[in-house]
């Protein structure tokens, strides 16, 4: 017959037992669940980062084109009021139009040729230009393609002319194998109408190298890496695969489906292996994918599920060794322990033990502790690494969303229970000269400018959370003495970015449009209206900062 020792120490036994699978199972759970997420979310802020990079790019190529193009037609109507040309008004006209496009050409990056070809029906004598620096330093005159003498369905021939001309709007063109030049291009092209009428396109090809080395210089990981593919799934730019060639996970239906939104997530197997990779819709239709091996996203929470598993074990070992030395302090431990395990299964990482023995119940409950602080370490260091953008160190778009959702949830929680809204107001910066500076003295300066940009806005609102939500785009949420005190602070603001002005560096000449919305429960919805009023006020304050500095330009 077994002693009272043995009875009270065996069930206590298979109880320890027990409560350590569960804080095991939970701890690995929760580990698992927090590594998908993180990784989710580190592959989509790369996808995003990258995507505003090639955003921007491709935006630098279309403003220079729509520039020219603004130009050609305005030209056009200051040569003639009517839809006929003379050759002698098209010949001047071109030469103009030529003298701008070499400028705006030159300062390009990527661009390779320049041209405007005119439409056969228009002139007989004068059909254009075409500039070229393929293989060369300085763009060059190039004989003018023979429209006539190829099919128009000859894309990598004349398709620069037939599909901006069928569609009747400025297009992007997927990349093609360019016979003229022999190399591959993308190429934005703009029709030019007069009267009504069509005269012909202007447009440049950019080199695709250009485009390739942006992606193949990403690092994700050990061996993942970013591709591109056009709107149909062909491949663009990939490090394994073929220009043209069909992308494997385009093709996975609830990419097509998500990609209406900005980002979407999809696993698939390639070559073999399981990927999970994140991908975006770009301005021009083009997708953005970046890739990783699944095997090398999820090492991390595996081998904090091994040590876990291992923390486990090790408790086990010792709590059945010492349970049968100590059994009438363990009851009220235990209880403890459990409730803790149930709070730690919620997702409360704040739960703590404060049972200080020296048995073996004191151990298991410190080293509990210790589990739920490191998990804890962990789940604060992804997160913030999540939510912190990396140039500035301040808040990103991500905590900005998150931000405006726990707002909009403290709003909807005081209308239910009949309270006062929250106070707060929504502040809008945009910095005024960032791509001057990028392109006077390169990025690195320019990341400079948003350094200061940050930090004068940090400085002045203290109180209140500021975050980047774009590339030269900041807003802070005004809440408490920056509220109470936002006129004063406005005006310190101006005072700050004025002293700016007189620095020896311009990239330390910080320049920025801002516009402020106090939320108003009678008339905003949600924190978006007062955030919409805020931008609307930022850009009237942009329009009003560039008139006085085009003014002062003139006065000058």
């Amino acid at each position: 017959m077994h002693s009272i020792r043995y009875r009270i120490a065996i069930p206590t036994v298979l109880a320890i037992i027990v409560s350590v699978l569960i804080i095991g199972l939970v701890g690995i759970i929760s580990i698992k669940d927090i590594g998908d997420r993180s990784s989710g979310e580190i592959l989509t802020l790369q996808c995003e980062r990258a995507a505003q990079e090639l955003d921007a790019y491709m935006n630098s190529v279309v403003q220079a084109v729509e520039t020219v193009s603004r130009y050609t037609e305005k030209d056009l109507n200051d040569v003639s009021d009517t839809a006929e040309l003379t050759d002698r008004q098209m010949h001047y006209h071109l030469i103009r139009v030529r003298d701008i496009f070499d400028t705006v050409a030159r300062n390009t990056r990527g661009a390779m040729t320049y041209y405007y070809r005119v439409a056969p029906e228009v002139s007989g004598q004068e059909q254009g230009f075409w500039y070229s620096k393929f293989e060369q330093e300085s763009f060059e005159a190039k004989t003018l393609t023979d429209l006539e003498a190829y099919d128009p369905d000859n894309v990598s021939r004349v398709g620069w002319y037939t599909i901006p001309k069928e569609r009747g709007k400025a297009s992007w063109l997927s990349p093609y194998f360019n016979e003229n030049l022999e190399a591959w291009m993308i190429s934005y092209v703009v029709p030019i109408y007069h009267e009504g009428e069509f005269i012909g396109v202007v447009g440049i090809d950019i080199d695709y190298e250009t485009l390739a080395s942006q992606l193949r210089t990403m690092v994700v990981l050990q061996n993942g890496y970013a591709f591109l593919t056009d709107e149909n799934g062909k491949i663009v730019y990939h490090p394994q695969k073929e220009i043209g060639s069909d992308s494997v996970a385009f093709h996975k239906q609830e990419v097509q489906n998500a990609l209406s939104e900005r980002v979407a997530l999809v696993d698939y197997q390639y070559e073999g292996e399981e990927k999970l990779a994140a991908a975006c819709a770009l301005s021009n239709e083009m997708r953005l994918y970046v890739t990783a091996p699944l095997s090398e996203i999820n090492a991390d929470w595996i081998r904090m599920v091994k040590i876990v598993l291992i923390s486990a074990v090790l408790i086990l070992l010792i709590f059945v060794t010492f349970s049968f030395l100590v059994t009438s302090r363990v009851t009220i431990p235990l209880r403890k322990l459990t409730e803790a395990a149930r709070q730690l299964d919620k997702g409360n990482y704040e739960v703590k033990l404060d049972y200080a023995g020296d048995d073996e119940v004191g151990i298991l409950t410190g080293t509990f502790n210790q589990l739920t602080g490191h998990l804890k370490e962990n789940f604060n260091d992804l997160s913030s690494r999540a939510y912190k953008d990396a140039l500035t160190n301040i808040r990103n778009k991500g905590a900005y969303d998150r931000f405006l959702l726990e707002l909009r949830e403290e709003i909807d929680q005081a209308a239910r229970d009949g309270m006062p809204a929250p106070e707060f107001a929504i502040c809008v910066f945009d910095c005024n000269d960032l791509k001057r500076i990028n392109d006077r003295y390169g990025h690195e300066k320019g990341d400079l400018y948003l350094k200061a940009s940050c930090d004068l806005i940090c400085r002045t609102y203290r109180h209140s959370p500021v975050f980047r939500i774009g590339g030269d785009e900041f807003v802070a949420i005004l809440q408490g003495p920056d509220l109470e005190e936002r006129e004063k602070q406005q005006n310190s603001f101006q005072q700050q970015m004025a002293a700016a002005g007189n620095a020896p560096d311009p990239w330390r000449r910080v320049s920025m449009a801002a516009g402020l919305a106090v939320y108003d429960p009678e008339s905003d919805t949600s924190p978006e209206d007062t955030f919409k009023r805020a931008d609307i006020l930022m850009y009237e304050n942009k329009r009003k900062m560039k008139n006085r500095k085009e003014q002062s330009d003139g006065i000058g």
